[in-house]
């Protein structure tokens, strides 16, 4: 009775940071971090129940650009076959996509990561470091280090993906309208001998950027059980099991006991490997026994409410990916 009445009183107080941090986020454009927290908070007490209401809300209001066929990485795509693939990700949380990147775009994406400075994690402090050095295979410092956004946006090859018509009608399809370009990543991992496995996000948990949204994933070298696959717990995007009763990151033994080890999947494949994934569900990167990884993030999104990534340059965002908070009319959402 006590715990039940607990849950009742986090509840509310969830909620009320909701209605309040929201009329914030639509007067300033950002979230308040106590806002920020009762989002995550909400998705466990309602096993994800009151984000996918919220969710439904917006995705109405937007509404869907027009698709018919489109062209891109993706390769040649009618509206049929975008249909059918975004519905298989609807139903187990991820999907691998038949196209690669070209060998000469790896290449060229590879030599481009190899010059530009980085910034690492500090196994110590677990924090991003504020020094940027040039990656060094030979010298690891780090299990990760990771590309500034505006070193990011340097690259005409990753530019070129980050604007891929094809990507971004999947996008569409998954998410169920107009996507807002929200936050992209590009980082090398290392073995580190298991050090700051949290900080690296090499335990599983569920991610909560937003309050629905999606993730492009490029593997720029090979990926094998021992150099860091992406591991994805099948399914686990829909609604919380109830034994999942925390925010925060949990153990193998742990999401085997929840999920069963059947669905507990180890996401390898080739240097130039795309893959679209709802890290709503739940997920970690495999500590790497050997060799190194280098990955590209593109993510997207229903609304910039949540997690307060900096915006990403005006200048650079073309119009049918940029909403601004203004435009929406969901008010009374979270009151």
């Amino acid at each position: 009775m006590i715990k039940k009445l607990k849950r009742i009183y986090r509840y509310h107080i969830s909620k009320k940071k909701l209605s309040s941090g929201w009329k914030e986020f639509r007067r300033t454009g950002k979230t308040p971090p106590d806002t920020y927290r009762a989002l995550r908070q909400m998705f466990v007490l309602t096993r994800g129940g009151y984000n996918d209401k919220v969710a439904q809300e917006i995705i109405t209001s937007i509404g869907k650009e027009k698709n018919e066929n489109v062209d891109g990485i993706l390769g040649h795509l009618e509206l049929k076959e975008i249909k059918e693939m975004a519905n298989n990700m609807k139903k187990e949380g991820y999907y691998i996509f038949d196209s690669s990147l070209s060998p000469e775009k790896i290449r060229s994406i590879v030599n481009f990561a190899s010059k530009e400075p980085v910034h690492y994690l500090n196994s110590d402090t677990g924090k991003q470091s504020s020094e940027k050095i040039k990656y060094n295979p030979n010298k690891p410092i780090s299990p990760r280090y990771d590309f500034p956004r505006e070193s990011i946006l340097k690259s005409k090859d990753l530019q070129d993906l980050i604007f891929d018509d094809s990507l971004l009608a999947f996008a569409q399809e998954y998410l169920g309208c107009k996507p807002i370009l929200d936050h992209l990543a590009f980082w090398w991992s290392q073995p580190f001998n298991g050090m700051a496995k949290s900080e690296a996000a090499q335990l599983y948990h569920f991610d909560m950027d937003r309050i629905k949204f999606m993730k492009f994933f490029f593997y720029l070298t090979d990926v094998d059980t021992d150099t860091g696959p992406h591991c994805y717990v099948k399914s686990s995007h829909t609604k919380l099991p109830p034994q999942i009763k925390r925010d925060g990151r949990f153990t193998d033994d742990e999401i085997s006991k929840i999920y069963g080890a059947q669905n507990m999947l180890e996401i390898v494949g080739k240097k130039g490997t795309i893959m679209a994934v709802d890290t709503r569900g739940m997920h970690k990167g495999k500590d790497l026994i050997k060799g190194e990884r280098l990955l590209f993030q593109i993510e997207f999104a229903i609304s910039m409410f949540g997690q307060n990534y900096s915006s990403l340059p005006k200048s650079l965002i073309k119009d049918k990916y940029k909403m601004k908070s203004g435009q929406y009319s969901y008010n009374q959402i979270f009151e």
